[in-house]
């Protein structure tokens, strides 16, 4: 496939397949540190590839090859087309490759992007989360990517938190892993094949209701401490949504599960 020459469209000499994310807030400093894993199909000899990125600092990208090959690019960041273009000493031949950042950014407070939000409990204390809003194209303001959505693919997220604070992702937890520095690493499985702009995740002091199956779709509710009361109607209005758009568009529910947001009352896992 030729690659575009719109300078506002991302080449498409180089698809993605697979993501896999890992990501450590920190909700005090309003920071947060990261490193991607992009599986790659490269489909026509190039020694640059063209991503997205915007307020994010990357470190020297590598682009791993078939036989154990392994590149160390160097980073132009325009910000003005919130792209990054990522340069190579040599092509890399036409085939499948790993290309590994990391990176850093800020928790801003724009509501966009991987962004600090705040809630009261009933006691009056403040309490300080991470959550993400990509549509339409700000995913690339929390992991360099191909923030467009024809762009589609697979993404396992890794979330590194404290301990007894929460953490939510499309899709159910895999496993968790204490650290040595007493946080631990809650990673996801897989999620469906997808663009950028439906990945989400979250961070916090929540809690969780019992889950409801939704023809064999597990549904719950995330809440903030103390409004437990008020999730028998979000589950009960999700169960009913799932079910009508289930059958009036004659799919099933393709995620394995939906964990709805009381905070924002959004869906995490669609």
């Amino acid at each position: 496939m030729p690659s575009t020459i719109d300078k506002y469209r991302l080449p498409t000499t180089v698809l993605p397949s697979a993501y896999r994310l890992r990501l450590h807030p920190d909700l005090e400093a309003a920071t947060f540190s990261g490193s991607v894993e992009i599986d790659l199909d490269v489909r026509a000899a190039t020694d640059t590839i063209v991503l997205n990125a915007i307020e994010l600092e990357l470190e020297p990208p590598v682009l791993r090859g078939p036989g154990g090959t392994e590149l160390t690019g160097t980073v132009a960041l325009d910000d003005a087309l919130e792209r990054a273009t990522l340069t190579f000493p040599e092509a890399a031949s036409p085939g499948t490759h790993v290309l590994s950042i990391a990176f850093r950014g800020i928790l801003n407070d724009h509501l966009r992007g991987f962004y600090r939000s705040t809630f009261t409990d009933a006691s009056g204390t403040t309490h300080t989360i991470a959550t993400t809003q990509f549509e339409s194209t700000d995913a690339r303001r929390a992991f360099p990517c191909f923030d467009e959505p024809a762009f589609k693919a697979t993404y396992t997220v890794s979330l590194v938190v404290p301990q007894g604070v929460s953490a939510y992702s499309n899709s159910p937890v895999a496993f968790e892993t204490p650290l040595a520095d007493g946080t631990r690493e809650v990673q996801f499985a897989p999620t469906m094949r997808m663009s950028t702009y439906l990945v989400a995740f979250i961070v916090g002091p929540f809690e969780r209701t019992r889950t409801v199956d939704v023809d064999g779709v597990p549904l719950a509710v995330v809440f903030p401490p103390g409004k437990g009361h008020l999730t028998d109607f979000a589950l009960e209005i999700g169960a009913f949504s799932l079910r009508f758009f289930s059958e009036y568009f004659d799919i099933p529910y393709p995620g394995d599960k939906v964990d709805l947001d009381l905070l924002f009352f959004r869906a995490i896992g669609w």
